[in-house]
């Protein structure tokens, strides 16, 4: 029976990294949205200045910088933040995956699920995730895998479990 062991501990510099190709990826934030407001902020910048303060200039103005600051919290501050505030984070994880099941073990989780809590299996060029809902994903760092063989034999495992294609990011 096929198992792969993982130890791992998340840092946040790499935490943020995956949350924001998350939101890329899961399409939360698309490069098209942050050239639209972009535009958007500087025509808006621009017909307030033209238009001589105008109370409706001042309204696009408004709506503009308030659609940038979420934006920024959402990609900059929210993945630093969540990290910060949730334990789970700074704990040592020791995943099992086999055929069958995925134990998880840190020092406040003890558990064991089913393959068919996930839905999507995606990779990129650090990390796989494991997709269970919108925004619900268990993260594996690659650097957690000892060889390329381990790392193989992880894609065959959730492969033959989920009924899915990879995704590359």
């Amino acid at each position: 029976m096929e198992r792969i062991r993982l130890s791992f501990k998340y840092t946040q510099g790499e935490y943020v990294k995956a949350e924001r190709q998350y939101l890329f990826a899961s399409k939360a934030i698309t490069k098209t949205s942050v050239v639209v407001l972009a535009l958007y902020l500087l025509l808006s910048l621009v017909y307030f200045f033209l238009s001589s303060f105008t109370v409706l200039s001042s309204i696009f103005l408004g709506i503009a910088l308030f659609a940038f600051v979420a934006g920024c919290t959402v990609y900059f501050y929210m993945p630093v933040y969540k990290f910060k505030q949730t334990s789970k984070y700074h704990e040592e994880y020791n995943l099992t995956f086999s055929l069958e099941k995925i134990e998880f073990k840190t020092p406040t989780i003890d558990s064991e699920l089913k393959w068919d809590v996930y839905s999507d299996f995606w990779e990129s060029n650090d990390f796989y995730f494991l997709i269970q809902a919108k925004r619900i994903y268990t993260l594996v760092p690659k650097r957690a895998f000892r060889n390329l063989a381990t790392k193989q034999t992880f894609e065959n495992i959730v492969l033959s479990n989920l009924k899915c294609t990879k995704r590359i990011l």
